[in-house]
């Protein structure tokens, strides 16, 4: 796998120039976002393939050997690349964050006032 970082542009352009039509040119946000995750699948699914001969043969000795890559492992791929760039995984996160700490601060005003009597007695009479 590389340690190179993955430059977007670069691979689009590389990717177009492979393409018989020339798609460069303005689209829409979710087709911008669905190209780029398509193509970070790609690079991600090739960046994972055993290219190595000697570690190809021990992966196959100890039959740990994955499936072949088909186009199916990078649809796969882009499916979640396009969910994370959209930000799903990060909005549950948040969320259960802040509703955590909603609760918790309920629970600690709730617990603090248990114990405290009102700043005004009751309309039913004298409360001793």
């Amino acid at each position: 796998m590389s340690d190179q970082p993955i430059d977007v542009h670069k691979e689009l352009t590389e990717a177009n120039a492979r393409l018989p039509i020339n798609v460069d040119r303005e689209m829409p946000l979710d087709v911008s976002l669905r190209t780029i995750a398509l193509t970070i699948a790609q690079r991600h699914v090739g960046d994972t393939c055993i290219k190595e001969g000697n570690l190809y043969q021990q992966v196959k000795m100890d039959n740990k050997l994955g499936d072949p890559v088909s186009v199916e492992h990078v649809i796969r791929a882009a499916l979640v690349f396009e969910r994370y760039l959209w930000g799903e995984w990060s909005k549950g996160i948040a969320e259960n964050a802040l509703e955590n700490v909603s609760t918790e601060v309920a629970d600690a005003l709730e617990q603090a006032f248990k114990d405290t009597e009102p700043t005004r007695p009751s309309s039913g009479g004298d409360p001793a």
